[in-house]
């Protein structure tokens, strides 16, 4: 995992120590081909409304993208969620992601909700979307 974590962000996000309470207290989901790992969605619950799901990352790894691996990951990840009883998923994203952008609001239905200044730290603004699952047919 922290091999496509680095990968697909050209830096790691995740570290020894914070991958194992994602997996042990949060929803990891792996994309597995032949039994190669190709990605990976962290899920974890908001404590004020566990009906509520924040997606902290997913990742394909670099010769696997543009493939539709990730949509795949992120469809079934979000129906599993769905099926065991979350109402919304959010989410944030780099402003100048657009491709992230397309994928999440136009073929997900995604909806902007506000515009963060600085939320990792000087100059790493990010977009803060939300799903809602209740109401999301796909």
């Amino acid at each position: 995992m922290l091999k496509i974590d680095y990968e697909a962000f050209n830096e790691n996000l995740l570290n020894n120590w914070s991958l194992v309470p994602y997996i042990r207290y949060g929803q990891v989901f792996g994309l597995f081909a032949r039994n190669t790992l190709k990605g990976f969605a962290i899920f974890v619950r908001a404590w004020e409304n566990p009906k509520l799901a924040y997606l902290v990352e997913i990742a394909i790894e670099r010769k696997s993208q543009g493939k539709g691996y990730g949509y795949y990951l992120l469809l079934q990840s979000l129906l599993h969620l769905k099926k065991n009883g979350l109402s919304s998923v959010v989410l944030t994203v780099n402003p100048n992601n657009s491709q992230a952008q397309h994928i999440y609001c136009d073929k997900f239905g995604f909806e902007f909700v506000e515009y963060r200044e600085n939320e990792y730290g000087q100059g790493h603004n990010r977009m803060f979307l939300r799903l809602d699952l209740e109401n999301w047919t796909h």
